[in-house]
């Protein structure tokens, strides 16, 4: 077979193809080799990290803080789920009345203010202003429905807050 190959024909051909081709692989080698290299840099400093940790420390580090911040947000979640639980309990409706209590006071001085939870409950408040002295009063609101009669204005001080 080598024989076939020396003939002068196969030779005329084969040399000029060798000469061409040899140089051209020689060239795609060294291209291709450099291109390996700058990619090989590139690898080495992606895995090895900003400061000197490698993409695997980078990865576990990640994977802990997300585990912590699962444990944050289910904590979170617990807190918010008792506070809605309260919420219905706080005061969250209001009503407020100012008004003169006698003649010869002015500036609106006196006033009923009803304060309402979720469920209607709650109190009005009412402080009567006059010249010499101040008297607040409580009346307890079970339901929308006050506890003892109520005036005028503290009537509409609850109405008011039953439709806040």
């Amino acid at each position: 077979m080598f024989h076939a190959l020396l003939q002068p024909n196969v030779v005329s051909w084969l040399m000029p193809t060798l000469l061409i081709g040899f140089p051209l692989l020689a060239v795609g080698f060294v291209v291709t080799f450099l291109a390996v290299r700058r990619m090989d840099k590139r690898l080495k400093a992606f895995l090895r990290g900003p400061d000197g940790a490698s993409l695997e420390q980078m990865l576990a580090h990640q994977v802990c803080e997300i585990e912590r911040l699962e444990q944050r947000i289910e904590a979170v979640e617990q807190a918010v789920g008792v506070l809605q639980a309260q919420i219905p309990a706080c005061f969250q409706k209001h009503g407020l009345v100012r008004y003169n209590a006698f003649e010869n006071v002015g500036g609106e001085q006196s006033f009923s203010l009803a304060m309402l939870d979720g469920h209607n409950n709650g109190y009005v408040l009412t402080s009567v202003y006059s010249r010499a002295e101040v008297r607040v009063y409580a009346k307890r609101v079970q339901n929308g429905r006050a506890s003892h009669p109520l005036s005028d204005e503290e009537t509409r001080a609850l109405q008011e807050a039953l439709t806040y």
